[in-house]
């Protein structure tokens, strides 16, 4: 890896909002037309972080936070990892039942709490929510109430104290501040533990070189609890940037908000981009304004980054490659890289990370030009799932993380994705990769998005299905037709037994597609057919091989 410009040092949160007197009245924050200096930004952390001690708040206490994107949030953030405690970032589009067992699992003694979806649909939800997870009135900070309107607070308190370090900086930057539950798209979601340290080294440590280039203002369309919309947040913030917040309630708002502001760069997932580029009078508008797009969770498909391109620009778009677990950077397609490692590849690695590619058979290290498992050794890893036995974390004996994403680096350094361990389908004894799958679906021009899933089969060991989503839904989707399409370039074994048309994907919270949803659609919609079609193919393996 080459080598970096800034050294690997111990960062803490308090860096990024803490800035010299000369910058501490640039904006740093705006929310819903309110601006906030750095210099007011400090001053609401040092606010906040005295009323978390006044509650009784203890370096490493849990404290849930929860609530949708705004000032508070942030502030609230920043705080709780200041006074030593451990800032546990719940979803606030999940259902009450998951927000418990989230709380509990994580041993929360304490609740910041603004609002969520499932309070806004239920009356007494939050109540409720206190009662069942075993947390105190008094052991609850509502961001809701007037005292935390911030302006309102500043313009009463001129000089708020300062609020000391809990912990030596070395001790604080690397110790698990924040846990963040991974996204859970095809398995249920774990609470990794992460550091100060893993997160600004990246930002540090690799962003300088589009310090240059970032514009003035930055507008995030992501949500803050999930880790990929908080490295964006600080990753402005560290290079002086205003940060504009968006709390994701109301799309008509969100787009209001998109052409008033003309922020230079954006941070969103594909299908926002793709919702803001279908508005009215996008035509007009063209995002003329817009310098930057930087896309998490990638593009689902070439069709869609040509598309995108087409609304936004050529060379706007930076897709990267990430996970919780990597604080959450691994690899970014910078702007001035060429249009096809931008269409092709999720870029070059962090600088002074460790990359190494791993034979998912043998288990061997192999060269980083071969496909393989991709392993992550660095500052950037975390430190490890709360409550998970060592024999359980991602880890293996040299330390490396072990992703579960198959991919190489090609020989320009890029590194390329083929895909999930887990995504593997295995058919009478062949390792199938869905993605090639995929690649040949997206090349009839009708489909615009396409999956396949494999499912457990008697015969067969897996067999697979195909999920796509329609330019334009014809009169009739003859699946047959578009079968015999793939009959054509495709062995057969690599051939799904049905294709299915759906209007649009399950997503989660985060704009992910929700996997674990979208097999339990898939089962409903062939039901009808696919036990038939199982009996008969086991009837013939079974006279076959003479079994009974």
């Amino acid at each position: 890896m080459p080598a970096s410009q800034r050294p690997i040092d111990n960062y803490i949160f308090e860096d990024i909002y803490k800035v010299s007197e000369d910058k501490q009245n640039i904006p740093a924050l705006s929310f819903k037309g309110v601006s906030y200096t750095f210099k007011e930004l400090n001053d609401s952390v040092n606010y906040f972080a005295s009323k978390l001690i006044k509650k009784g708040v203890k370096p490493h206490d849990h404290v849930a936070l929860l609530g949708m994107n705004s000032y508070s949030w942030v502030v609230a953030f920043y705080a709780i990892i200041k006074v030593g405690a451990v800032a546990v970032l719940l979803n606030y589009m999940s259902r009450h039942d998951p927000l418990v067992e989230a709380i509990k699992n994580t041993d929360c003694k304490y609740l910041v709490a603004g609002g969520y979806l499932a309070a806004t649909r239920e009356k007494g939800e939050f109540p409720r929510l206190l009662k069942e997870v075993g947390i105190d009135l008094d052991h609850e900070l509502s961001l809701l109430k007037a005292d935390l309107q911030f302006k309102n607070v500043l313009s009463k308190h001129k000089n708020i104290p300062e609020v000391p370090n809990a912990f030596s900086r070395e001790i604080d930057s690397k110790r698990t501040s924040y846990i963040i539950f991974t996204t859970g798209t095809t398995s249920k979601p774990k609470a990794a533990m992460l550091s100060q340290f893993g997160m600004l080294n990246t930002i540090y440590h690799n962003l300088y070189k589009l310090d240059p280039v970032f514009p003035q203002k930055f507008m995030c369309l992501l949500p803050a609890f999930h880790c990929f919309g908080l490295l964006v947040i600080n990753a402005y913030l560290a290079y002086q940037r205003t940060v504009y917040l968006n709390d994701l309630s109301n799309p008509v708002q969100l787009y209001k908000e998109f052409l008033k502001n003309k922020c230079g760069d954006y941070a969103s997932v594909s299908f926002i981009y793709d919702k803001l580029a279908r508005a009215p009078f996008w035509w007009w508008h063209r995002a003329r304004f817009v310098k930057h797009c930087i896309v998490g969770g990638g593009f689902t498909s070439e069709q869609e980054f040509n598309f995108l391109e087409k609304k936004y620009g050529k060379g706007k778009f930076m897709n990267g490659y990430g996970q919780t677990e990597c604080s959450p950077l691994i690899s970014l397609v910078y702007p001035d890289s060429p249009r096809e490692k931008q269409r092709s590849t999720v870029g070059t690695p962090m600088e002074d990370i460790e990359i190494a590619i791993m034979d998912v058979n043998t288990k061997k290290i192999i060269s980083n030009h071969e496909k393989g498992e991709i392993l992550i050794k660095g500052y950037n890893v975390f430190n490890g799932y709360y409550k998970f036995d060592k024999d359980k974390q991602p880890f293996d004996e040299d330390g490396y993380l072990h992703t579960g994403d198959l991919g190489y680096i090609d020989n320009d350094g890029y590194l390329v994705l083929n895909g999930r361990i887990k995504d593997i389908i295995i058919r009478k004894g062949e390792n199938i990769s869905p993605k090639e799958i995929e690649e040949e679906l997206l090349k009839i021009p009708l489909f615009t998005k396409a999956r396949v899933l494999g499912f457990p089969s008697i015969d067969d060991g897996e067999f697979m299905l195909a999920v796509v989503t329609l330019s334009k839904k014809p009169p009739h989707f003859v699946e047959e037709t578009y079968l015999n399409e793939l009959r054509k370039t495709l062995p057969s074994i690599k051939v799904p037994s049905h294709i299915i048309y759906m209007k649009k994907f399950p997503t989660t919270a985060n704009g992910k597609l929700d996997e674990v949803k979208l097999r339990e659609i898939c089962l409903k919609k062939v039901s009808l057919f696919i036990d038939k079609k199982l009996a008969r193919q086991t009837a013939q393996l079974l006279r076959k091989t003479g079994k009974k």
